[in-house]
């Protein structure tokens, strides 16, 4: 089985579904899971990705759910342009998303309701896929997935009072932040790699680079301008 195995932040993952191509037929519905097992304690990232990778190759099949949102983040699983396995005869052009956790008992909390609500309004938005075209598991299972204390009234009014907030970097003082821009920009160095840079980043890498910031040598200062710019924008537009 190919998996895609890689861990995105919900803003991470906002700019990977902005340019994903999803195909010439896109998946027109969502699927919604829990885990159940593994539970939010048990989950243990790389280690529990391996595990439910083996143990869907176990089962004989050659794909697995999209989507496996945890409170480290998002886990791109089966490549969201391909039909998954997880939901029998919703499989069809459908993105399967596992929330980690067992849900029987109590709604989606903390980050893992941050992640899962973000993960679910982005592709909506992304794909134009409206509220009558995301189901459960149970839908078309006997199985209480995903999980008895998620209803769709719940999970819809949360989703229409959610707002995408940016992810601020973890800095006890505004101090720190200031101290931190305004901090000696290391020389350039002769082994400069430039890159192509994507068209959402190029007003945060042109910031960046007209500032001294640092210097873009690879996807992941790319990545770092963005979240920098977005951060800027963010304290610029403070009272």
């Amino acid at each position: 089985m190919d998996i895609v195995n890689r861990l995105l932040s919900l803003g991470e993952f906002r700019d990977y579904v902005s340019t994903y191509d999803f195909g010439s037929l896109p998946a027109n519905r969502l699927v919604i899971h829990h885990t159940w097992k593994p539970t939010r304690a048990d989950w243990a990232g790389q280690r529990s990705i391996n595990g439910l990778k083996a143990y869907y190759e176990g089962k004989g099949w050659g794909a697995g759910p999209h989507l496996f949102v945890a409170d480290d983040g998002i886990w791109l699983f089966t490549p969201m342009r391909k039909d998954g396995i997880h939901a029998g005869t919703l499989n069809p052009r459908s993105i399967g998303i596992e929330v980690v956790g067992d849900y029987d008992h109590e709604v989606w909390s903390g980050q893992t309701k941050v992640n899962a609500l973000g993960a679910i309004k982005t592709l909506m938005e992304r794909l134009g896929i409206p509220q009558a075209q995301i189901f459960f598991h149970r839908d078309v299972s006997p199985k209480t997935c995903p999980g008895s204390a998620i209803t769709k009234e719940w999970l819809f009014n949360e989703l229409s009072n959610y707002q995408f907030k940016p992810s601020i970097p973890r800095v006890s003082t505004l101090g720190e932040v200031v101290a931190s821009i305004s901090a000696p920009v290391p020389e350039p160095t002769s082994s400069t790699n430039y890159v192509h840079v994507p068209a959402w980043a190029t007003e945060a890498v042109k910031f960046v680079t007209d500032h001294q910031l640092f210097t873009v040598k690879n996807d992941e200062d790319i990545r770092d301008a963005v979240k920098f710019y977005r951060f800027y924008q963010l304290i610029k537009s403070q009272p």
